[in-house]
């Protein structure tokens, strides 16, 4: 009994969260950046287009992120993923991937605002459709970012402000996909390839088909089957006579 308590305490036990990833992205992006730019200055190099190609780089790991966020978010309310290695694992990669789109989203705003191609600056990062570089497609991008700072600290007071709360607020991460996928098609500098079109095609496309199924699902309710349990002597008792009792 004690192994088998053992081994199903180790079956049901929490996800890994990606804290400690996210915190060497951010320092290590952070440090990584701050050396490149005092190396660049001290001998008066430009940083570019190292900046600009983690830049991209970093900005499609995000999207990438956030499109298996919302895949994994609705295989937790389907059936569709099960086959993947069940909710547990699901929930898992969930956590996993919206942990690490914070550490990339931090890297990206870090390149963009180091590169000298663009001026970006606080006011082109925060504020949204403020920026120098293709908007309002840019614009779109800040909203998509804050709205992952606030669904991320949503999930942090979900205890504060009640489940209902928190399962309303985190209605917000389908307009947070839509925008960053706009974001990508319009604002990035390699939407004209034809590897970057077929990938925004391909993730769009899957995010569709995952709604679709999701909605037409919506009205459908599981119901366990009826069982009735009898009694040691009751498959002794003689049936139940049809005939009414009174004529």
């Amino acid at each position: 009994m004690r192994s088998f308590r053992h081994g199903l305490k180790r079956t049901v036990a929490p996800p890994e969260p990606a804290g400690g990833y996210v915190v060497t992205i951010l320092a290590g992006g952070s440090l990584g950046l701050a050396a490149l730019v005092g190396v660049a200055a001290t001998y008066g190099w430009s940083p570019s287009p190292l900046t600009w190609y983690l830049a991209r780089a970093s900005g499609m790991l995000v999207y990438l992120l956030l499109w298996l966020a919302i895949v994994t978010g609705l295989g937790l309310t389907t059936t569709l993923l099960d086959r993947w290695g069940g909710r547990g694992v699901i929930y898992s990669v969930h956590r996993f991937a919206t942990g690490l789109a914070y550490g990339f989203l931090w890297l990206h705003l870090l390149s963009l605002a180091a590169d000298p191609t663009v001026q970006f600056g606080p006011r082109a990062l925060f504020a949204p459709f403020a920026a120098p570089w293709r908007e309002p497609w840019t614009g779109l991008g800040v909203l998509a970012g804050w709205l992952t700072m606030v669904i991320g600290a949503c999930f942090g007071v979900r205890r504060l402000i009640g489940y209902r709360a928190w399962r309303a607020l985190h209605w917000l991460a389908f307009p947070q996909y839509w925008l960053a996928l706009l974001h990508g098609l319009g604002a990035g500098s390699d939407t004209n390839a034809a590897w970057a079109r077929a990938l925004y095609l391909v993730t769009g496309m899957v995010v569709v088909c995952l709604i679709s199924y999701r909605v037409l699902r919506a009205g459908t309710r599981w119901r366990a089957p009826r069982v009735t349990t009898l009694r040691p002597f009751d498959r002794f008792a003689p049936a139940p006579s049809r005939r009414p009792d009174r004529v």
